[in-house]
């Protein structure tokens, strides 16, 4: 590209986790095209904590869950992409890469309708062909899906900086989350949910993790979870000895983000709460199942996170269910509870004046 488009569509219509990870990608974009209106498309889960990434103009809402559950029909989808081809963008870039052959076709699709001369992404699960430029689908191996959605932003003209990925809340917000948690004591976070059942660890074991560490640690612990995971927090309080503050179902996901930085440590499956708490610089102790923690772990300072997962040969894996899941049946709520106690030492021992603020963290963050 000789000169910088006008016009420039970003395309991550995945989940909200998805789109946290993709942010350091828009900012490079940013970086790169200072002068262009940059537009998001964006899942309808994600748009409210996408609008507050200053580094997009416009964000467009794709129903992209409701297109895979039958849920929106052809005639609303052609709208959406009536809607973005009227924009007339000059560049559009793909920047989460494509899981599936149905995925790569539902993406070229919507690349070609938006009408963008020039379209960017990686060619991977038959994407190549409806794309003008591509990146070799070979900078998917053994790489983080955060670099390797950099590596996109750069084909298109992106300019990386050496800060990681973040998320924001508004100062409204920030008011109503105060008095939530309690001071005084370390609050230890747990999310037992997640979009796919297969990456649920079992509430029984999250509830014994709760317990061991209100009577061992002396920690409040707080249960989260989104809308419709509400039964998810009552079977793990229904399972704990002891009492838990249960915010599951209770929050908005700007004021999850926000709680979610104030907790000393979160203790969470595979889920857009853990690269959350990742952005915020929040300690962490996550839980893998069927994904590759190589790249998708939480993308920080490796002192601020504990991985926790078993070895097992059929990982990674990409059914949405599982009759045994073995992986996560293998992870021991000892094991779980020893990583924690480590995390709230060194959040009661800080290693230096860096802890939880280098350059791949952002903490307690926040736009007016």
């Amino acid at each position: 590209m000789t000169e910088s488009p006008k016009k420039i569509l970003i395309v991550v219509a995945a989940g909200i986790g998805d789109l946290v990870l993709a942010s350091k990608g828009m900012r490079a974009l940013r970086k790169g095209h200072p002068g262009a209106e940059i537009h998001l498309l964006t899942s309808a889960e994600a748009a409210p904590l996408a609008r507050n990434y200053g580094c997009i103009d416009r964000i467009s809402v794709f129903p992209i869950r409701q297109w895979k559950a039958g849920k929106t029909g052809l005639a609303g989808l052609v709208g959406v992409m009536k809607d973005l081809r009227r924009k007339a963008f000059h560049l559009a870039v793909n920047l989460y890469p494509s899981q599936s052959a149905a995925g790569a076709l539902r993406m070229g699709c919507l690349l070609m309708f938006s009408g963008a001369g020039e379209r960017i992404g990686i060619d991977n699960c038959g994407l190549g062909p409806f794309l003008t430029k591509t990146v070799s689908a070979a900078s998917l191996s053994g790489r983080h899906v955060v670099d390797v959605m950099v590596e996109i932003a750069r084909a298109a003209g992106g300019v990386d900086d050496d800060r990681g990925i973040e998320a924001f809340w508004s100062p409204a917000v920030e008011n109503r989350c105060r008095g939530l948690l309690p001071a005084g004591k370390p609050v230890v976070g747990i999310n037992p949910g997640g979009h796919r059942s297969n990456r649920r660890w079992s509430p029984a074991n999250f509830a014994d993790v709760a317990d061991r560490l209100i009577e061992q640690e002396g920690v409040v612990i707080g249960l989260l979870g989104g809308p419709g995971e509400e039964n998810i927090a009552e079977a793990v309080l229904g399972g704990m000895r002891n009492d838990a503050i249960n915010l599951s179902g209770r929050l908005t996901l700007e004021e999850l983000t926000c709680v979610i930085s104030r907790l000393d440590v979160l203790i969470t499956n595979d889920s857009a709460p853990m690269h959350i708490a990742a952005a915020v610089g929040t300690p962490q102790v996550a839980l893998f199942g069927p994904e590759d923690p190589d790249t998708f772990h939480p993308y920080t300072d490796p002192e601020l996170y504990e991985v926790v997962y078993a070895e097992v040969g059929c990982r990674p894996c990409r059914m949405d269910d599982c009759i045994q899941p073995v992986c996560l049946d293998l992870i021991t709520p000892e094991s779980v509870v020893d990583k924690c106690r480590m995390l709230l030492r060194d959040k009661a021992h800080p290693a230096g004046p860096c802890r939880g603020a280098d350059s791949m963290g952002r903490m307690r963050a926040y736009r007016d």
